[in-house]
């Protein structure tokens, strides 16, 4: 099993959620991988909604 690292499609997302909230891109990925695997897969939701204007 893989742990810490993310991977292309993760880091896409960061990249686009970053440039849309005007924050860094570095920050996020930090704060990505101090998540467990729950809350990973609830903060991608998040981010995913927000991306598409669901928020």
């Amino acid at each position: 099993m893989k742990s810490g690292g993310m991977n292309g499609k993760t880091a896409k997302l960061l990249n686009r959620y970053a440039l849309k909230k005007g924050t860094k891109v570095d920050d996020l990925k930090k704060q990505w991988l101090s998540l467990n695997a729950g809350e990973r897969f609830s903060r991608r939701q998040e981010m995913l909604k927000e991306l598409k204007g669901g928020k």
